[in-house]
């Protein structure tokens, strides 16, 4: 995996990207974060932001607000990040690309999103581990520290770059 953008082509495509229903997200998961835990409804809204259609979120739903909360709370004080994602991945209807959107928003400078877009951008396989994850992780943070972004606007460039490829 490698990402070949230069700072002026991250900002370029980052601006492409326009969800205003990323600052909602982002709000509601920096206070759940700051809480030490999310809600079932926080759930919810996680999947309703990243899958159109309905099965995940009525996964999501099958989950009962004191597991989210127990989950969500070992999840986010784990140092471990095998166990930070892990904790993530025992919630119905929570994988890898979900699991990653959760830690993305709680932890907006840490995390990047697993996305096929993004991995079609940086060469990166869709078939998750744990291992893979944390090359992605890595390499995006190098990338955002390297170039002085923000891990947000990396996330929409390497969306964006996908997306507008042929």
């Amino acid at each position: 995996m490698q990402i070949n953008l230069t700072r002026d082509q991250i900002l370029e495509y980052a601006a492409e990207y326009a969800d205003d229903a990323d600052d909602v997200l982002g709000d509601r998961m920096e206070a759940a974060a700051n809480c030490g835990y999310m809600t079932r409804d926080d759930l919810i809204a996680v999947a309703r932001w990243k899958w159109r259609g309905g099965r995940t979120r009525q996964l999501c739903g099958q989950n009962t607000d004191a597991e989210v909360k127990e989950i969500t709370c070992v999840s986010f004080a784990a140092e471990s990040e095998r166990l930070r994602i892990g904790a993530l991945l025992a919630l119905r209807g929570v994988q890898w690309p979900m699991a990653s959107v959760i830690l993305h928003f709680a932890f907006p400078d840490r995390y990047p999103i697993l996305d096929i877009r993004a991995m079609n951008t940086v060469g990166g396989s869709t078939h998750y581990t744990f291992e893979r994850w944390l090359e992605y992780v890595e390499l995006c943070r190098a990338t955002a520290q390297e170039h002085r972004i923000t891990m947000r606007t990396l996330d929409r460039a390497l969306w964006a770059f996908d997306r507008r490829a042929p």
